[in-house]
């Protein structure tokens, strides 16, 4: 038996695309980078935190909702996978959790639409930019341990944006 079934849960209807009848936005690179680069230049750090706060709570009420909707995706590993292949599954790209648990984290993303947009428009940064996976982090591992909007802090030590060889996110306790 299977516990979600992607075939009838991912789908469209008209012109959106939906996850459990919840609509997802999905935009091409060109879209999400010049709206990155856009909010670095114009707010700086309060732009990188308006990606990164989007990003966090729109992921913790979509996982809420689906993890509400699928009493049987219960436990921390199936969550964990769950969380994987809805990140792949949306075009966002791959990431692996590493070691999680309740107080902090490891996390690493090895292929990226926000890095491969950002290299094929602008080329190598000098400082991490995956803002928008930072706070997509924080808002699952919010629901997967059941903690409040704003919990964890999510830091990027690695970034292919800057030609490291992947995205090494920390996620500790605020």
């Amino acid at each position: 038996m299977t516990i979600f079934d992607w075939q009838n849960e991912l789908n469209r209807d008209g012109h959106r695309v939906v996850i459990s009848g919840q609509p997802i936005a999905m935009h091409c690179h060109h879209y999400n980078i010049n709206l990155q680069k856009t909010l670095e230049e114009t707010l700086g750090a309060e732009g990188v935190q308006l990606l990164y706060r989007s990003a966090e709570e729109t992921n913790y009420n979509s996982l809420q909702h689906l993890f509400n909707q699928y009493k049987k995706i219960r436990s921390l590993k199936s969550k964990l996978e769950m969380t994987s292949l809805l990140y792949q599954n949306c075009g966002l790209g791959i990431i692996h959790f590493r070691k999680v648990r309740p107080t902090s984290a490891y996390i690493a993303s090895t292929s990226s639409h926000h890095v491969t947009g950002w290299l094929a428009k602008h080329g190598r940064r000098e400082t991490p930019g995956c803002h928008f996976t930072r706070g997509w982090i924080a808002g699952a591992l919010e629901v997967i341990y059941q903690r409040p909007l704003g919990f964890y802090i999510v830091e990027e030590r690695q970034c292919k944006m800057k030609r490291d060889e992947a995205c090494v996110f920390h996620v500790k306790e605020r």
